[in-house]
């Protein structure tokens, strides 16, 4: 039998390769905390394991971090995947089904900020729905406190940004 840290890793693996999205350190974390699979702690040690090996890579989205499988995580899971139970792989399936709507609607939303050339912060915010990109805006911000508070709005307010900006646009 598999250690077990090599089944968590082969699991994640195979999570990440039942959805279309990136999938948050969050949602990762909570499948295997729900199913009580294992603790916190080491989860996130195999996430990094994976990162590190190359098999997962990772965007940052303001205060989120989202994971994706790589060509070789998949080339290593087509290698292990008999590794995992079909009962584990059920509890996938039922996991994301149960999730999928909060899953696809964290992840239609992303904020972040860079420091601009010249002083200052350029604030990233994008909104996606069905897998289109609805709205990509940059603006600048003059202090990290008001890229904080546009990235903390954004999540809140971005439909009525969107629709204000269409309104203007299409009078």
């Amino acid at each position: 039998m598999a250690e077990p840290n090599m089944i968590y890793k082969i699991s994640v693996l195979l999570l990440l390769s039942k959805v279309d999205i990136p999938l948050s350190n969050a949602q990762i974390v909570q499948f295997f905390l729900d199913k009580e699979y294992t603790d916190y702690f080491t989860i996130q040690q195999v996430i990094s394991d994976l990162e590190e090996a190359h098999l997962v890579s990772l965007s940052q989205s303001h205060n989120n971090t989202l994971y994706s499988l790589t060509d070789e995580g998949s080339q290593t899971l087509s290698l292990m995947r008999d590794k995992v139970s079909s009962a584990i792989e059920a509890d996938m399936v039922e996991y994301l089904s149960n999730h999928k709507f909060e899953i696809k609607k964290d992840n239609a939303l992303t904020a972040n900020y860079d420091l601009a050339t010249g002083g200052g912060y350029i604030v990233h915010c994008k909104f996606t729905q069905d897998g289109h990109t609805m709205l990509d805006l940059s603006l600048h911000a003059s202090t990290s406190e008001q890229a904080e508070t546009i990235c903390n709005n954004w999540k809140v307010r971005h439909e009525d940004v969107y629709m204000s900006l269409m309104d203007t646009l299409i009078q």
